[in-house]
């Protein structure tokens, strides 16, 4: 007999990046109308952040205690403050530019009223968390 999983095996679960990150809950489960096959899922990541979906090719695994993922999303880092290693703002994090497998860099929106949008590898970055802090020296 072929294992399976219900939905209830996923809903309610906490989703966890390759970062050991944890993302937030599953609250929906997308199927296709056509093949009938999950295609993605729905992420819960809080009061503050609008829900996350995620594409099966993100889904590592559906397990016991939680869902792994394979790829940490870009998703994940929109909206976060920049901040200088003085602690000094910068701007939000406005998109993720991608390489072949994981983010490359940061377009960040500058806290100025007719400033530009500015972009930072994450060689100029010292630690990623709740906020982006840079490295010392590295101004924008």
């Amino acid at each position: 007999m072929q294992e399976i999983t219900t939905s209830d095996d996923i809903l309610g679960k906490e989703a966890v990046d390759p970062d050991g990150t944890i993302l937030g809950v599953v609250t929906k489960i997308h199927i296709g109308k056509d093949d009938k096959k999950v295609v993605g899922i729905t992420i819960d990541m809080g009061f503050t952040k609008p829900d996350l979906y995620i594409g099966v090719d993100y889904i590592k695994q559906f397990g016991v205690d939680a869902i792994l993922l394979s790829k940490v999303p870009s998703e994940k880092f929109k909206g976060l403050k920049v901040v200088t290693s003085e602690g000094k703002p910068v701007g939000k994090i406005k998109s993720v530019i991608l390489g072949r497998t994981n983010v490359k860099e940061f377009v960040v929106s500058s806290n100025k009223v007719f400033g530009k949008n500015k972009t930072i590898s994450l060689k100029q970055i010292k630690q990623i968390g709740d906020r982006i802090i840079l490295k010392e020296g590295v101004g924008i």
